[in-house]
């Protein structure tokens, strides 16, 4: 019930709502072709993106291996100057601010003690600082080559850098000096922004566990310690792929990874926000999609406007006509349109079936009417029938009883008395007499008791039954008889057989009563399926379109009984010619 409901309610369930719903889907194809670009389009962004992203990490890492390089050739050089007796410590002092202005990559430039204590250092240390428990200068100590440090925040520049040491030696091999070198990492910021990423790109330095060491978002090392990259395994796991992941900044991003060239654990991470990759296909999908849903409403209203000028109109005079020929006005009529097509078709269909009901209609009242007669018929020969019998009754067997009656008082007064009966004979005679009474009540009760249902008809059958009613029928109106039976071998029916006797005994009545006949000729006929029955007398006849003088309600009873056992009952005349009577009741209804 509450489906059924809400189905109601649905818009769809009218006409326009339906072409509504048809325009609709006759734009989805356009919109899912739409959402297939939209898809594509974004498939291209994601791909122009993961390729410029992992174009700009490579350039990073790059960028930071020819750093480390030149920085590592730069110590090296510096180193192969004299350091004894310090005047080499006096000269890198006046040759490291110099070197330090020209390499905006450096950080600061500096020399060591054995102790770690700084002898100098060109961006001057905002405190006192020791230097000694950094692995690059503990592994310069210990090695020939150029050490290279880790990302940290600087003790002297208090900004993330990555420290580079190579040990000065004195002619005995050992080391007199330490010389650090501190690379900046400001220049991720400045290569993402020459590398033109969209606005909020990262470009980070990642060690291995996630955490970030560098970065071109502004972030100090000291803001972000211990703040990992979220999404760093599935980036590793999948390098060179663009891949999900979060910043400290909260920002989501889609970024790929490559390994730092020159460190080892290290992983140069570069991606554009995840809204901005989004953001051209979003912008594609939207502005088609505007489109479309405008060409739509244009489509959808121009159909609406059209249908409601073209079809609704004469849908609506069809539907009015309608509901007025439901709520019984037989005569309502739909205009028929003037166009050809499916709603004149319609329209005069549903015409001619208003005209058919309405002849339907008017032929039930006639039947109402026929019928209405009828039972008054069948009641007035009922009654009719009761007071005959009841006449019959009181006429012939009332009187042969009365009569019986006295005739026994009498005889019973002679015998009591003993007076007027003397011989045996005499008595015998008046026995006589009362049989012959008895006789004669008896068959006054069997006439009448044939005359209601012929006890011949049920221990002879229908041929009998015929024979007997068209020989009373002679005997009574003198009207000459003759039966012929053809192929009614099988017992009939009970049902059929009163029914053929009563349509017989009724044609014969009309036979009697307005055919002014001299002769009536029956014929039986049993076909194997259908059992016909004829009745052609020779009287005047009459014309069928004008119909019998007297109403036809005899007729009307045939037609009833034949038809309550599926037959048809058919009535031919013509004037001068006599009337034929066709009665035909099949086997099969009773069998089946």
């Amino acid at each position: 019930m509450v489906g059924s409901s809400v189905i109601k309610l649905l818009p769809f369930r009218t006409l326009r709502g339906r072409l509504i719903l048809l325009a609709c889907l006759a734009t989805l194809p356009s919109f899912l072709f739409v959402v297939y670009v939209a898809l594509q389009e974004r498939g291209a962004t994601l791909h122009r993106a993961e390729t410029d992203s992992l174009y700009v990490a490579e350039l990073a890492s790059r960028e930071h291996a020819l750093q480390v390089l030149g920085a590592e050739r730069l110590l090296e050089r510096l180193a192969s100057l004299p350091v004894a007796d310090g005047e080499g410590s006096r000269g890198l002092q006046q040759l490291l601010p110099t070197m330090l202005s020209g390499f905006p990559q450096f950080a600061n430039l500096g020399v060591l003690g054995l102790d770690g204590k700084i002898l100098y250092s060109v961006v001057p240390p905002p405190h006192q600082v020791n230097m000694a428990a950094i692995p690059a200068v503990q592994r310069a100590l210990r090695s020939q080559q150029v050490a290279i440090g880790t990302y940290l925040v600087g003790l002297i520049v208090e900004r993330p850098i990555l420290i580079m040491a190579k040990a000065l030696r004195g002619p005995n091999g050992r080391p007199q000096l330490v010389l650090f070198a501190a690379l900046d990492l400001d220049w991720l910021d400045r290569l993402a922004k020459q590398a033109g990423l969209p606005a909020d790109s990262a470009l980070l330095i990642v060690d291995r566990d996630g955490t970030i060491l560098a970065s071109s978002l502004g972030l100090k090392l000291q803001h972000a310690a211990n703040k990992r990259l979220n999404g760093f395994t599935q980036l590793i796991g999948h390098p060179g792929v663009l891949t999900r992941c979060e910043a400290p900044d909260g920002i989501p991003r889609l970024a790929v990874a490559t390994p730092l060239k020159g460190i080892s654990d290290l992983w140069v991470v570069a991606g554009p926000p995840e809204a901005s990759v989004h953001a051209l296909a979003n912008h594609v999908f939207y502005r088609d999609l505007a489109v479309l849903a405008l060409l739509a409403v244009f489509a959808i209203g121009s159909s609406l406007i059209a249908t409601d000028l073209s079809v609704l109109h004469d849908i609506r005079m069809l539907a009015g006509a309608t509901r007025r020929f439901g709520k019984g006005e037989l005569s309502a009529r739909a205009p028929v349109p003037r166009p050809h097509g499916e709603i004149r078709d319609l329209t005069t269909a549903f015409n001619a079936m208003a005209d058919t009901l309405e002849w339907r209609d008017r032929q039930a009242v006639l039947a109402q009417e026929h019928l209405r007669a009828l039972s008054h018929r069948l009641q007035t020969a009922r009654e009719e029938e009761a007071a005959r019998i009841a006449q019959e009754l009181h006429d012939d067997l009332g009187q042969e009883l009365s009569v019986l009656r006295l005739e026994l008082e009498r005889l019973h007064r002679k015998v009591e008395t003993g007076a007027g009966v003397t011989e045996p004979a005499e008595l015998l005679a008046v026995i006589d007499e009362l049989g012959e009474r008895i006789d004669g009540a008896v068959r006054s009760v069997r006439r009448i008791s044939s005359e209601l249902r012929p006890g011949v008809l049920d221990c002879l059958g229908l041929v009998a039954g015929l024979e007997w009613l068209l020989h009373e029928f002679e005997r009574r109106t003198g009207i000459h008889t003759t039966l012929v039976a053809e192929g009614v071998e099988r017992k009939v029916d009970a049902d059929i057989s009163t029914a053929l006797f009563r349509i017989t005994q009724e044609a014969l009545a009309n036979v009697a009563r307005h055919a002014g006949a001299a002769s009536v000729s029956t014929r039986l006929t049993d076909t194997g399926h259908d059992l016909v029955l004829w009745v052609k007398d020779d009287g005047r006849g009459f014309d069928p379109a004008v119909g019998p003088n007297s109403p036809s309600l005899g007729l009307l009873g045939m037609r009833e009984r034949a038809g309550r056992l599926g037959g048809t009952v058919h009535l031919s005349s013509a004037p001068g010619k006599g009337t034929e009577l066709q009665v035909t009741i099949p086997r099969s209804i009773l069998q089946n």
